[in-house]
């Protein structure tokens, strides 16, 4: 059996693994334009050490490799700086894109006459009577059996806002980036001394981008104070559309507080999955109910209230300053400070993440309904998937040395004048960072292979998610398969590590092997 990956980052990488496992007479044809795959441009090796992951080092528990690989990444971190790495640790991201380039190594070596690499972009794709055919730059390549698609984050159109700035900025000859690739950002901020730089958006990516304006130019955080180099910004400020960073997560030695113990957790998951078997409306409610009893255990306070408000897409949300709210944050994650319900809560889901994405596989559900679930996740992003504690103390300590502010941070109106961006009357900056990851929504696409697979039928929009879903127009049999954040509704919590290797990819691979061994015997029957 023939097949192509098209896209290679760590779930395409899974899905090979995983595929070569259950059959190794399997041919792989990988397509992503990267000249070092399986790392993918979240995790490059290249990119600067201050990236790191949101993920500790004792949390990033991958499945050993398909390749025979034995080492795991808790012992890659150990050969590279010390036999006893602190499991507290956020390595840097392109730690974990070594790893997973070692791992495509490894899998190559064992499987030499399985694994093609073309380092180049798919254009267009249709299927015939022998297969599937794909275009590049400058080839029609196959036919081949089957095709995934695991591009990550697919190529996307700027948004209004973000396409009018990029003709301003050109227009003006003022920088405009995207927070990645980081060593680009990292390069061009050292034409920025003296300036005010504005972070488009205040999520994990907006940690990352200060500490590259920062520690990236040479400042130190010496006893929670920042020691600057003299080389950084005049000024950064970032800002997003509610104005508050994400939590930082707790340390090691506060997570057993957070733990379900095995009723609440048996408890939790049936409702889950009575959840996903309802309405939109009662799901939210049947999830809200499901936390409360541990989320008020652990918090100590009654957690109605406040699930409340957080299931409904229609209410108000208290405000608060985004500096007491890190100031808090980082007391609850430092076990100074009892933890919010809130806290209390994001740390439950994230501990539950893996079981759901378990539910969501195996259960049919109401599109809306998982939809409706995926928006509860999505909005408890900001405490669920937090960034690394010593990330949150550096914002801190920026904000208390007058290099950073997030007084404007809530939904600034934003103009835009000769010299830049102005945030109020006191503050223009002349560079953005466009630190908003774009959502896995079709309207968003700009891919063309994408592009060509809707018209043709083969893929369709998913009315609950706007994301994609198979379509109804592709010829039986016609073995295409999507993995990843595109589409979203059928999975969940689709950005993480763990999702690369988890359920859905390992789901792939066993329905493969079953095509495979099913083409083997037609191939027998044919020639006897």
């Amino acid at each position: 059996m023939h097949i192509a990956i098209v896209g290679f980052g760590p779930r395409g990488l899974a899905a090979a693994e995983y595929a070569l496992a259950g059959n190794t007479d399997l041919k792989i044809d990988i397509f992503d334009p990267c000249k070092e795959p399986a790392a993918g441009p979240n995790f490059r090796p290249d990119e600067p050490p201050e990236c790191l992951l949101n993920l500790p080092l004792h949390a990033v528990d991958l499945p050993p490799s398909a390749g025979g690989e034995a080492v795991s990444f808790h012992d890659f971190i150990a050969q590279a700086s010390g036999p006893s790495p602190d499991p507290d640790l956020y390595a840097p991201r392109h730690m974990l894109g070594r790893y997973l380039s070692a791992r495509f190594s490894r899998l190559r070596d064992c499987y030499p006459h399985a694994l093609t690499h073309h380092a180049k972009l798919v254009t267009d794709a249709w299927c015939d009577r022998q297969g599937w055919r794909l275009t590049t730059a400058d080839a029609t390549l196959g036919p081949f059996d089957a095709l995934l698609l695991a591009p990550g984050q697919p190529i996307s159109r700027p948004d209004e806002q973000l396409t009018r700035w990029q003709h301003f900025a050109a227009s003006r000859g003022l920088d405009l980036m995207p927070a990645y690739p980081g060593r680009a950002l990292v390069k061009a901020a050292n034409n920025w001394g003296g300036k005010t730089v504005a972070i488009r958006g205040l999520g994990l990516s907006a940690f990352d981008v200060v500490a590259m304006l920062t520690l990236g130019m040479g400042g130190r955080v010496t006893n929670g104070r920042y020691e600057p180099s003299g080389h950084e910004p005049k000024l950064i400020v970032p800002f997003s559309r509610d104005g508050l960073p994400p939590m930082p997560k707790p340390c090691m030695a506060e997570e057993p507080r957070y733990a379900l113990d095995p009723q609440e957790r048996a408890q939790n998951l049936a409702r889950m999955r009575d959840a996903l078997d309802g309405n939109p409306a009662d799901a939210r409610q049947v999830i809200a109910a499901a936390m409360t009893r541990p989320a008020t255990r652990i918090a100590g306070q009654d957690a109605d209230a406040w699930l409340a408000i957080e299931v409904d897409p229609d209410a108000d949300h208290p405000t608060i300053h985004p500096v007491d709210f890190l100031r808090h944050a980082i007391s609850m994650a430092e076990g100074r400070s009892a933890p919010s319900v809130e806290y209390t809560v994001g740390q439950i889901w994230r501990e539950l993440q893996s079981d759901l994405r378990v539910l969501f596989h195996e259960a049919d559900g109401n599109p809306a309904t998982r939809a409706a679930i995926i928006a509860i996740d999505n909005g408890l992003k900001r405490v669920t998937y937090g960034p690394p504690l010593t990330s949150a103390r550096l914002m801190l300590a920026l904000v208390e040395a007058g290099l950073v502010q997030l007084s404007l941070a809530d939904g600034p109106d934003i103009e835009l004048c000769d010299k830049g961006w102005t945030l109020d009357a006191d503050v223009t900056a002349q560079v953005m960072i466009d630190a908003v990851l774009p959502g896995p929504k079709l309207a968003q696409l700009d891919d063309p292979l994408i592009g060509s697979l809707l018209r043709q039928g083969h893929l369709r929009e998913n009315p609950a998610t706007g994301a994609i879903q198979l379509g109804r127009g592709g010829k039986a049999g016609q073995r295409l398969s999507v993995l990843g954040r595109l589409g979203e509704g059928a999975s969940i919590a689709t950005d993480s590590i763990h999702d690369c290797f988890g359920v859905h990819t390992r789901a792939w691979a066993k329905n493969l092997a079953i095509d495979a061994a099913d083409q083997k015997v037609l191939q027998t029957d044919a020639h006897t």
